[in-house]
């Protein structure tokens, strides 16, 4: 028998034991932080074999630790898993990389303690849908699907997660729900729903469901295709809604007025985003009265109009942002609309109607505002001093595009933690103080925007002492477009950490300044448009090693051009009187260029081979300067190249081939040069043209019949005055987008192609030839896509085509160049009629077929062309008299049909009347009557009726018409009908007709 303290002993034994081993368990349990259980292991790690080429995310699963690896999270206590958040990229779609995630096997349900998922940013479930076993996973009270795809399809599935609290399924996919929505009501412990880019508009009685979740508290519907927002849409009439604390319904398509009950009642609502509707309308004066509590309102880029009540926003004292803009408010703003609203942080009012002067109380004892936006209204007179007293705050402020006039105050002592001020367009003349002493009053000043304004140069005197530092924090100074004049100010290179400095447009004199180069850290600098002189080797731009954008355009900037090296992206030294060669390895000082514009200037000798070494170069415009030789045969495959221009040079050789290589050429101008031999084959890979212009060269050969079916983008070609041969290819009525053609002075023979008629891009959108006999049936023209769309707009700024329109040499730029349409087959050796289907031709502007040998009359509906202002026929064979339909012109105002046979009058009536110079009509000596001297006999010439006059001819007509057939139908009714219906005047009269013949048959016996 054992003794008592043996017994002891063993007892205090197993104690120790039993203790030791709760403590390993304890102490296990505390360190679960670093030691994960064996079968939740297992089942992250069937998770990732579930992709063949997994997120990159799922790279650092490795070791035995799963609570350390991204994504996965642990619960200290007992070491489970308890939250799993795989995000895939960015948000956006077009930036996500893509996994399907149909393949997903069913080892998460593995994870029993697992509460919250993330499956975000780039899951794809495919055609098996998204796996149907995260219904099963009751215990979720998190689950995250948003900017993934296909999960719509098992949302019936989510209604056995009876305690999920939060549920994501914001998307940009647009997926459709379905019409079955009843599944949400079963998540009664939902607190926070997302269904943001989801499309539930067939989803019946949503509202009505949402409103069974009694803990939701977070509901954002934004971008979901809902359309109604009228008296049956009250939010206020449910208690769900009224403990709702964020309410996000915006970019949806709500019309009409805004209910004054729909927010009445919701006391609890903090945020409310109403963006992006078509809600229009005064705003009730009431309808926010109850919202004591709200911090948040965006009722921006709706139809709000009128003016803002002054006590709308009387009880909010909450509000910290306000966002009303891009609305039809107007009048002028009450001056205690803001006044119990004093702890708002950001406010903007922007793109309304706003008038009147800014009242200087308005802000009054805004101590917390930091942003103010009142841009793009129709505010008027000066700015008041003291309205931002009291914004010790204020960081950003915008009064840009108003009519604010008189000058900027100088703030002195207040703004002081001012970054962002944009008063840019308005009609501001001067800077109190001076723009140096407003600077220095403002150390946290980041950007100052005071272009299109009225400033003149008094802005850049010093008041005193000029020492001490300026704008040390400055970094964006733009004051282009205004009356700024004298030489540049010295001071302005102590701005130091300048990386933006716009001071084009302006009347800026004298030299650039040496000391430019101190400012190290530009990235952007445009003196373009002043009367800035001197030479670029005068300027240290070595010393501007950040310099990514340089503008010096349009100034007197002489001398050789330096070479550059810096890895500036944008150059434009253009309309300068820069002279000498082009330096030969410009190309390899600037290897990241994007655009170079040299042209305009005097530059010489030949063009560099270097050019062609810039592997990104998308812009070279070395047009109208001096420059000599052949243009080089280096031109190598190019993603970028859209605009090559070396035109009005004295460029000698062939069209290299290369050029072929440029696949992705928008515009090519070559033209006024003296390159001669045809226009290479290879020309035809560059299929996304919109400009071709080789006009004014020794360019010979036919004109290529490639041309239609490989530029289908083409707007303009223009090969005039060179010494093409052969005829007017068919191939181009192919060209469906086609606005300009130009093959005036060449040594084309043949018919003009009857198809030139059909061509689209001459047409008139709504085209007068709809059932016209002559218009085939054919689709219009294909809209421009992919690059073609990219560059079409990006270029015509830069663009210049020459041409003769009404006689006169006219150069198109910008918008008038997009709208010009023009066919000018002048000065070659045609021959035949001028076809009728040129008539169709509704959007033509001008039409010159003159000095060839065309033959027969004018076209006899010439006159539909109600667009021509520019008509000549001269000088070729052309006979008959003058269509009267000439009379229905309306634009014409060029008109020469002299050198020709015609004969006959002359036609009058509506605009060709005031067509009064006799030299029109010269050296036809058959015509007669107005404005020749020469009389028609008898008659006098036949006019076109007018417009009124032929309307009420065809009434008559139709008239007429209708009585003979009245008449016609009432006789024959008449006897027939009466035959038809009585039996025995039908007998009497075939009986009567029988013995007539007889009688007639023995008369003719006898």
């Amino acid at each position: 028998m054992a003794r008592p303290d043996s017994v002891k002993m063993l007892v205090l034994t197993s104690l120790l034991l039993i203790l030791d081993n709760a403590c390993v368990c304890l102490c296990r349990n505390r360190s679960s932080s670093t030691i994960c259980f064996e079968e939740e292991r297992e089942a992250l790690l069937q998770f990732r074999q579930s992709f063949s080429d997994g997120p990159h995310i799922l790279s650092s699963w490795n070791g035995e630790d799963c609570c350390r690896w991204t994504g996965v999270k642990c619960d200290r206590a007992n070491g489970h898993v308890v939250m799993l958040q795989i995000t895939l990229g960015s948000e956006y779609p077009i930036q996500q990389t893509f996994f399907t995630a149909s393949e997903l096997n069913s080892s998460l349900l593995n994870l029993r303690f697992l509460r919250s998922l993330e499956l975000s940013g780039g899951f794809f479930f495919g055609n098996a849908s998204m796996p149907k076993f995260i219904g099963s996973m009751k215990q979720l009270r998190y689950l995250n699907l948003s900017n993934s795809y296909g999960f719509a399809t098992i949302l019936r599935e989510l209604r056995n997660l009876r305690e999920l609290e939060v549920l994501d399924l914001r998307t940009y996919s647009d997926e459709s729900v379905g019409k079955d929505i009843q599944w949400l009501s079963h998540l009664q412990t939902l607190k926070y729903l997302d269904m943001s880019g989801l499309n539930i508009a067939g989803s019946g009685h949503l509202m009505q469901v949402i409103s069974r979740l009694p803990s939701l508290s977070h509901l954002s519907l934004s971008d979901c295709g809902l359309h109604k927002l009228h008296p049956s849409f009250d939010l206020s009439s449910n208690s769900t809604f009224l403990h709702l604390q964020y309410l996000d319904l915006s970019l949806n398509f709500f019309q009409g007025p805004i209910p004054s009950t729909t927010f009445q009642k919701m006391t609890s609502l903090q945020h409310l985003d109403l963006s992006w509707n078509f809600v229009k309308g005064p705003i009730p004066s009431a309808i926010f009265q109850n919202m004591t509590s709200l911090w948040h309102l965006d009722l921006s880029e709706n139809r709000f109009k009128g003016p803002i009540p002054s006590t709308i926003f009387q009880k909010m004292t909450s509000l910290r942002h306000l966002n009303l803009s891009g609305n039809l408010f107007e009048g002028p703003i009450s001056s205690t609309i803001f006044q119990n609203t004093t702890s708002l942080l950001n406010i903007d009012l922007s793109h309304n109607l706003f008038e009147g002067p800014i009242p200087s109380a308005l802000f009054q004892n805004m101590t917390s505002l930091r942003t103010l936006d009142l841009s793009k209204n129709l505010f008027e007179g000066p700015i008041p001093s003291t309205i931002f007293q009291s914004m010790t705050s204020l960081q950003h402020l915008d009064l840009s595009w108003n009519l604010l006039n008189s000058s900027v105050p100088r703030w002195s002592g207040n703004l002081r933690s001012l970054v962002d001020l944009n008063l840019e367009a308005n009609l501001l003349q001067s800077i109190e103080g001076g723009l140096f002493s407003f600077l220095r009053d403002k150390p946290h000043l980041e950007s100052l925007l005071l272009g299109h304004n009225k400033l003149h140069e008094d802005i850049f005197s010093v008041e005193g002492n000029s020492s001490g530092l300026i704008g040390k924090n400055l970094e964006r100074l733009e004051i282009n477009n205004n009356f700024l004049g004298g030489a540049f100010p010295d001071w302005l290179v102590r701005l130091e950490n300048l990386t933006v400095l716009d001071l084009s447009y302006n009347q800026l004199s004298g030299n650039i300044p040496e000391a430019l180069g101190q400012l190290q850290d530009l990235d952007h600098l445009d003196l373009s448009a002043n009367s800035l002189r001197g030479t670029l080797s005068e300027i240290h731009f070595s010393k501007l090693s950040n310099l990514s954008y340089l503008d010096i355009s349009d100034n007197q900037i002489n001398g050789s051009l330096p070479r550059f090296s810096f890895n500036v992206y944008s150059l434009d030294l253009s309309h300068n009187s820069i002279s000498g060669p082009i330096p030969q390895d410009i190309g390899l000082g600037m290897p990241h260029l994007d655009y170079l514009y040299l042209n305009d200037n005097l530059l010489s000798g030949p063009i560099p081979t270097s050019l062609c070494e810039i592997e990104f170069l998308e812009v070279l415009h070395l047009g109208r300067n001096e420059l000599v030789g052949e243009i080089p045969e280096c031109w190598k495959e190019n993603p970028l190249m859209s605009l090559l221009d070396l035109s009005s040079n004295k460029l000698s050789g062939v069209i290299p081939s290369s050029l072929g290589n440029l696949t992705v050429l928008g515009s090519l101008h070559l033209n006024n040069n003296s390159l001669h031999g045809e226009i290479p084959v290879t020309m035809k890979n560059c299929t996304y043209l919109l400009i071709l212009d080789l006009g004014e060269n020794k360019i010979s050969g036919s004109v290529p019949h490639w041309f239609g079916p490989s530029f289908q983008f083409l707007q303009i070609l223009r090969l005039r005055e060179n010494i093409f041969n052969g005829s007017i290819p068919s191939q181009l009525c192919l060209l469906p987008a086609l606005q300009i053609l130009d093959l005036a002075v060449n040594n084309l023979t043949g018919m003009i192609p009857n198809c030139l008629g059909y061509m689209k891009g001459m047409k008139l959108h709504t085209s007068i030839d709809e059932g016209n006999s002559l218009s085939p049936a054919s689709e219009p023209a294909p809209p421009m896509f992919g690059l073609a769309a990219d560059i079409a707009p990006t270029y015509w700024d830069q663009e210049h085509v020459e041409q003769i329109m009404k006689g006169i040499v006219l150069d198109y730029t910008t918008l008038d160049l997009q709208l010009m349409v023009n066919l000018d087959l002048s000065s070659n050796k045609l021959i035949g009629p001028i076809p009728g289907e040129l008539t169709l031709l509704s959007g033509l502007r001008g039409l010159n077929l003159s000095h060839n040998f065309l033959s027969g009359g004018i076209p006899t509906m010439i006159g539909r062309m109600k667009s021509l202002e520019s008509l000549d026929l001269s000088n070729n064979h052309l006979s008959g008299t003058i269509p009267q339909s000439f009379s229905a012109f309306t634009s014409l105002s060029k008109l020469n049909l002299s050198h020709n046979n015609f004969t006959g009058p002359i036609p009058k009536g509506n605009q060709i009347q005031t067509l009064d110079d006799p030299s029109i009509y010269a050296d036809n000596p058959l015509l007669c009557g107005d404005p020749l001297q020469k009389k028609c006999p008898g008659a006098e010439a036949p006019q076109v009726p007018e417009e009124g006059t032929h309307e009420e001819s065809k009434l008559e007509k139709a008239m007429f018409y209708v009585v003979i057939l009245l008449g016609f139908a009432t006789g024959f009714w008449g006897v027939i009908g009466v035959l038809v219906y009585k039996k025995n005047w039908r007998c009497a009269y075939f009986d009567y007709v029988d013995r007539k013949s007889d009688g007639a048959e023995r008369e003719a016996r006898s």
